[in-house]
Parts: C-alpha cells; sequence; structure tokens
C-alpha cells in the first residue's frame, strides 16, 4: 500500500466516516481480522447475524410474516441451519411486485433507492441502508485488496456511465470522489480502434497500478495491446467483472501485461459477493456480510445460488434467487483464510454486440440501462443486423415516453445513430434449456 493510500486509508475515511457518522472503517478493520477466523468460528457468528436479522424479519416486515405463516413457519421453528433452508426462497419477481410490503415497518433510518439489470433479464429494483451501504463498500474493498487493490491505489476501471442527465453538481461531486479515490473510470458502452486509441493515451497518462472492467471490455483492452504492442509500466494486477472468466482471458492477461487477473462476483443487489485471494483457487465469499447457499448439495454439480444480505434490515433479502448458477466449494484454502469459497460460477453469460461502423457494445449495456426503466420487467436483445436491434420487453405498465426515449437516447450513445432500436413489446421472454434466460443474442449467433 502506497503513502497515499495509507494516509486515505487510515486517517481520511475514519475522520469523514466521524463526521457523517458512517461505519464503514469500523467494518473494514473488523472484516481485515475475522478474514482469518477458523471456518467454525465464521460460522458461528454468520448463524448470530442471521438470528438477529430473521426476527426483525418475522417481526417487523410485512410480506416475510405473511409468506412465512403460509409457509408454516415461525421464528421460534429456526433453531439450525437445516430449520433455514425449509424457509421459502425470495425471487426477484416478489421483489419487484411486493417491494414496498419488503420493507421493514420499523427501520427508523433512511432507505436508498437502487436497481440492477439483472444478468439473467429480469429488472430488479429495491432499497438498502447506509449501514449495509457500509458494510457492502467494506467487504468489496476488502475483496479487492486481497489483489493489492485498495482505496487510493491509482486505478483504471473499464466501466459503465450513469444512464440518463446527470446534473453539473453531480457530475462535479462525482468528478472530487473519483479524484480523491485516485480512479479513472471510463465508460467502455462504445468501443471502436479510435476509442482504444484514447484509452491507451489516458492509461499511460494516468499510469494505473490497477485495472478493473468488465470481462468484454478488458478483452478489447488487451486485443488493442497485443496489436500495437502497447505495456504499462507500474501495473500490478488486473480484476475482472460482471461476466465469467476464462483462462484464455488470463493468459492474455499475463502475456500481454506481464501481471495476474483476479476474479471478482458480485451484483447490485449486494455489491460483492466473492473474489480470488492471490492463490486463485476459487472465489472467497464475504461470509460476514452474505450468506450463499446452494438449492442442492455440491456433490450433484452445478446449483442455483440464494443469497441472504445479513446487514440489510430496512429491505431484507432472505434466500433470494439470485438467478446464476455454481459450485461450492468445501475445501479449505491454502491461504489460511477460514472464508468459504466458490469453485466455480456458470450461466453469466452476456454476448457481445456490434454497431455499424465497426465499435463494440459489451453485452452488459442493456442490463445496465434497464435498470432505471421502472416499467421492464423483462427483457431480451437480439440483434438482427448491424443496423437493427430488437429490444423486446415485457412490462408491468404501459411505456412513458419518457422511458422510450431514455432507451433511444441511450443506444443512440452506444451504436451511434445508424442502427435502429426496435422496442418490441411482448408476453414472455422464452428460457434457455437452463432455465436461464438469454439476455443477449449477438450476430455471431444467427452466422
Amino acid at each position: 500500500m502506497g503513502v497515499y493510500s495509507r494516509v486515505l486509508n487510515r486517517l481520511l475515511i475514519p475522520l469523514h466516516n466521524t463526521v457523517r457518522r458512517r461505519q464503514y472503517s469500523r467494518h473494514r478493520a473488523f472484516l481485515e481480522q475475522s478474514q482469518w477466523w477458523p471456518p467454525e468460528r465464521l460460522r458461528e457468528f454468520q448463524w448470530r447475524e442471521l438470528q438477529k436479522l430473521l426476527r426483525h424479519a418475522f417481526t417487523t416486515v410485512p410480506y416475510y410474516r405473511q409468506k412465512y405463516s403460509e409457509a408454516g413457519i415461525s421464528f421460534d421453528d429456526v433453531r439450525s441451519w437445516e430449520d433455514f433452508s425449509r424457509l421459502p426462497p425470495l425471487t426477484r419477481q416478489e421483489v419487484d411486485r411486493f417491494r414496498q410490503e419488503l420493507c421493514s415497518t420499523e427501520y427508523r433510518g433512511a432507505l436508498v433507492p437502487d436497481a440492477t439489470g439483472g444478468s439473467s433479464g429480469v429488472p430488479t429494483r429495491f432499497f438498502i441502508t447506509f449501514e449495509s451501504y457500509d458494510w457492502r463498500t467494506a467487504a468489496t474493498q476488502r475483496a479487492y485488496g486481497w489483489s493489492g487493490c485498495d482505496l487510493g491505489e491509482r486505478t483504471l476501471y473499464l466501466w459503465g456511465a450513469p444512464v440518463g442527465k446527470q446534473t453539473f453538481w453531480r457530475r462535479k461531486k462525482l468528478d472530487l470522489f473519483h479524484k480523491i479515490r485516485r480512479e479513472l473510470v471510463i465508460n467502455t458502452f462504445a468501443q471502436t480502434e479510435w476509442f482504444w486509441d484514447q484509452v491507451w493515451l489516458q492509461a499511460k497518462a494516468f499510469r494505473p497500478r490497477f485495472i478493473l472492467g468488465y470481462v468484454t471490455s478488458l478483452e478489447q483492452f488487451l486485443a488493442y495491446a497485443r496489436r500495437h504492442e502497447a505495456r504499462l509500466q507500474g501495473l500490478r494486477a488486473v480484476l475482472a467483472a460482471a461476466e465469467p472468466v476464462y483462462d484464455e482471458l488470463r493468459n492474455m492477461t499475463q502475456d500481454i501485461l506481464g501481471v495476474p487477473l483476479f476474479n471478482t462476483y458480485g451484483c447490485r443487489e449486494f455489491m460483492s459477493i466473492a473474489a480470488e485471494c492471490e492463490q486463485h483457487q476459487g472465489l472467497h465469499v464475504n461470509a460476514e456480510n452474505i450468506l450463499l447457499e446452494t438449492k442442492q448439495p455440491a456433490s450433484l454439480g452445478p446449483s442455483e445460488f440464494l443469497v441472504t444480505d445479513l446487514h440489510n434490515w430496512g429491505m431484507p433479502f432472505i434466500r433470494y434467487e439470485i438467478g446464476d448458477v455454481g459450485i461450492c466449494d468445501p475445501h479449505p484454502c491454502v491461504c489460511g483464510r477460514g472464508l468459504p469459497r466458490i469453485g466455480a460460477i456458470e450461466g453469466r453469460i452476456t454476448d457481445v454486440l456490434r454497431a455499424e461502423d465497426g465499435r463494440i457494445v459489451p453485452g452488459i449495456f442493456f442490463p445496465h440501462v434497464a435498470k432505471d426503466v421502472p416499467e421492464i420487467s423483462q427483457f431480451q436483445v437480439e440483434q438482427k443486423s448491424l443496423a437493427h436491434i430488437v429490444f423486446s420487453v415485457v412490462l408491468n405498465r404501459p411505456l412513458s415516453e419518457k422511458s422510450r426515449s431514455l432507451l433511444e437516447t441511450e443506444c443512440t450513445k452506444a451504436f451511434g445513430d445508424r442502427t435502429r432500436l426496435e422496442i418490441r413489446e411482448v408476453e414472455s421472454i422464452p428460457l434457455r434449456p437452463s432455465g436461464k434466460r438469454r439476455v443477449t443474442i449477438g450476430l455471431a449467433q444467427h452466422n
């Protein structure tokens, strides 16, 4: 950790937390210690936090009271992990349909609205609390820290951009936020050769020690570097997010940039769920904040993940069907951390899309936009040609002109004005054989 990063983490951020009465620094300090606990102690901590959360949900959350009552389950019935596994899961559809009833009637703090586009094509809108936000940001920074990427280290983000128009002061606030954290955030939702020329010029001037980005954006970044024999001095690691990581990307990162790649796994509902440590043998779950289960035992192969947020008391997520499939690894990691691990993640593939002028648009672009359109319940994107994209949507109410304009405007930003977006209202979106929806269908699927 560099001098600036130490000052930021040990002085400026704690001071800021004290002034604003926030708990990020306290949680981060706790997590740095608890990751080395033995698995049994971590499991005991999870159970204590879970018991508090369940008592709160059974007592103050109308939807859970009704849902569990109809299942014939009371709080006193949940006395073991086996009892907990009998609680009926929470679905994305329930969150959208019963969002208000899922909020605690006795929570006195502020509820912060948030949303996700959904890797399976189902946007989800929800609320979090500031306490939960502090837990999840602390867990996220610890997970990034396993690669050496801590707050204050110069980090290049090959990321998305805020949807819609931003006010002048909002832009200034974000600019200051990134400047203090020494982050260069580049919107990679429209990629051309000229675009990557500019990215590399900015990257060389910025001199990042770490790069964090969507998998498809990292692939294009590396491909450019290979074509032009471009290099970055002082780079220490690359962190990948949002899409599956395969050995080819790891090998490209090592061969072209000379640094290791660290895989991360998360979502908007919970932020960081798991990440790789320096051993690169599966992903450690942030177990102090997240309880991750699979519907079936690991011995039966890949199974759907269920996630419980242990600290979002404003709108609890209990045994939430996140829509991803994977395998949990019961064996300890040689790094010595007691945190449980995910052995493999499957089923989060989004296809690359292309514009008529040659630019590349990551498939995650549409989930990023759809999360800000409240009328959308489900969606699927199919690129019919370079000049024609069909955006099929299942609506919960008629699409407003404001939402239609937002979709068209953001599409034009990403694809240019020669690509037509056809918004097609449908009754349902077909499922894949795996039971998940195909979010994007690129041109390659038609060839």
